[in-house]
């Protein structure tokens, strides 16, 4: 059983037979095995996924972030392009500074909590850490709301990196500098929280895992990653705890990930010289 002071119960009766055991399994996994996944995520998940990405991926700004410590709960926003984004920036956190907060990246639940090959992709690749899962169905918004409630239990703990994409979905238009709509979500997670929010702006991979190990190995194409400073929450914290105030966060999140494009184009145009 959950303790008290956190989430609560999640309601798992909406979710379907094999939701719920991909669920129960990734929660438990997070909850008792913590120890394990970790050492799992920080040895051979980050080796394998160096080995298939660190030459192809270029990454600036992170001197912005040396003043963040251990013990702080970190919600890293990014956009989304591809499957891969999150994972990119992680392990250059991992790679380049001395951050070794745990790790979550919650997810839409429609592939990795209803498929053997999502279950397994969640395992190998993120140790289970694809959790908690978020559902598109308007009946399942009370199990969306647990999910929200947990992160933000999760980073009110402290020592976590939280990974969060404020529009709420991949940006599959043609122009990946053209942001989709900020989702309010990522604002009421701020404001029931209060961490340390990163931003960044990472161009250049796909969602083909097989195409992008290639294009590290050849060398045919790359991918960059800006960090930006901690995003100021001051000017929010005297905001009443309302939907208005959600999106006003949302958005500003969002525009500070789009205006790191700038200079990720400036050193996507120098590396290509």
């Amino acid at each position: 059983m959950r303790s008290e002071e956190g989430a609560g119960e999640p309601p798992l009766d909406l979710l379907g037979p094999f939701e719920r055991r991909a669920f129960s399994l990734m929660d438990r996994l997070y909850r008792d095995a913590r120890g394990a996944t970790e050492k799992y995520l920080r040895t051979i998940g980050v080796t394998w996924m160096n080995l298939g990405s660190k030459r192809m991926v270029k990454v600036f700004g992170l001197e912005r972030l040396s003043r963040l410590r251990q013990s702080d709960p970190i919600l890293l926003v990014a956009n989304h392009r591809s499957f891969f984004d999150l994972y990119m920036l992680i392990v250059a956190l991992h790679n380049y500074t001395g951050l070794r907060q745990p790790l979550l990246c919650p997810v839409r639940g429609d592939f990795f909590y209803q498929s053997p090959a999502g279950m397994a992709v969640n395992l190998l690749v993120a140790g289970g850490r694809m959790f908690p899962p978020f559902f598109r169905q308007p009946e399942r918004a009370t199990f969306n709301k647990w999910a929200l409630d947990f992160i933000a239990e999760e980073l009110r703990r402290g020592s976590i990196v939280v990974g969060f994409h404020p529009e709420g979905r991949r940006n599959k238009g043609p122009d990946p500098y053209a942001p989709l709509p900020a989702h309010p979500g990522v604002g009421k997670l701020v404001m029931e929280s209060w961490p340390v929010v990163v931003p960044a702006f990472i161009q250049g991979m796909t969602s083909d895992i097989v195409a992008d190990i290639k294009a590290n190995w050849t060398g045919e194409r790359f991918a960059v990653a800006v960090f930006g400073d901690p995003i100021d929450l001051a000017p929010f914290k005297g905001m009443g705890n309302r939907l208005a105030s959600h999106k006003k966060i949302a958005d500003k999140l969002l525009e500070t990930i789009y205006a790191l494009s700038v200079e990720e184009r400036a050193h996507r145009a120098e590396l290509s010289r």
